[in-house]
């Protein structure tokens, strides 16, 4: 059996159908959340409707995943964030994960901005790409056999070491790191959902992923640049057109996201030429520190002190 694990921070209409799209096509599966910031009235509700299991923590993505999967009783498991929505039951790639013809099932980390988007002025940068790490796959929707992980490698194998040449970096990058026979779906743009992508296997569309679905949280109490305001409008009218949708979405016309088009050694190189170095870096990440003041530094060394407990 698989279970699906979710790391949720706000959002209650695109979690409502999240776990909705679950139950249509997995009804018997165990669903495990890890609430962060309250809720615990919208979780008991999400429990009676859908019979998830829940616990509301404050802690980080990276060690919401490292709970759930602590948790996970069942063999596979399925890491999701909550703005995804399945559009097709996992249970053939369970299958071939368990007959050895691949490790896991997930995306690679090779996306780009959605057509529309003027990422020359916004973000030139990054050469257009949303997301670029190649070789890399991240648990924002990820399949494979938790069981047999952690029996080999422990909590501790879902940290990742920084890949050698990649513009992002996720701490969850171990998984695929560990995990190296890759089954690949897909991204698509659409039309209509703005930001997100259609995960495609061949004419079978698998899942859909809106991104960014944690800007409600993420973005709370903070001075928005005009460059996220852009893209928060772009995916808040996707969220909307796919809550109006769903589950009919609108899949015609798509685009591939995967930049199969494009030198990916070189937008690397350029990218590259563009980042800052390992010292500017360093001034970056003590500035940001000394802005958390003193009650945010102490938080974040509880969190990172009970992460090394879970990793031990």
């Amino acid at each position: 059996m698989i279970s699906f694990a979710t790391p949720y921070w706000t959002g209650p209409e695109m979690m409502a159908i999240h776990l909705a799209s679950i139950r249509r096509f997995h009804p018997a599966a165990p669903i495990l959340v890890s609430k962060r910031g309250g809720g615990a009235g919208e979780m008991e509700a999400h429990r009676e409707r859908f019979g998830v299991r829940y616990w509301v923590e404050e802690c980080s993505l990276i060690d919401a995943h490292l709970r759930l999967l602590k948790r996970c009783e069942t063999e596979f498991v399925c890491v999701l964030d909550h703005d995804v929505v399945l559009l097709a039951s996992l249970d053939p790639y369970v299958a071939q994960i368990r007959s050895g013809r691949y490790d896991l099932l997930g995306v690679e980390e090779r996306i780009r901005e959605p057509p529309g988007v003027d990422w020359r002025r916004l973000a030139p940068e990054f050469e257009g790409w949303l997301r670029l790490a190649p070789g890399q796959v991240t648990c924002n929707f990820i399949v494979f056999n938790v069981r047999a992980f952690l029996a080999r490698w422990g909590l501790r194998g879902v940290i990742g070491r920084r890949p050698r040449r990649a513009k992002d970096y996720e701490l969850d990058y171990g998984v695929g790191q560990r995990l190296t026979r890759h089954k690949y779906l897909l991204p698509y743009h659409t039309r209509r959902y703005g930001l997100a992508n259609v995960l495609m296997d061949g004419e079978t569309a698998v899942a859909w992923h809106q991104w960014y679905g944690s800007h409600r949280a993420r973005l709370t109490g903070i001075e928005i640049p005009p460059e996220t305001r852009e893209r928060v409008a772009l995916v808040e009218g996707g969220e909307r057109a796919c809550l109006a949708d769903y589950p009919r979405l609108d899949l015609s016309a798509l685009t591939p996201a995967w930049g199969p088009e494009r030198d990916v050694d070189a937008d690397l190189d350029a990218i590259a030429r563009r980042l800052p170095g390992d010292l500017e870096r360093s001034v970056r990440r003590l500035r940001r520190w000394w802005g958390y003041g003193a009650a945010g530094l102490a938080a974040r060394v509880g969190e990172r002190l009970a992460r090394w407990r879970e990793l031990r």
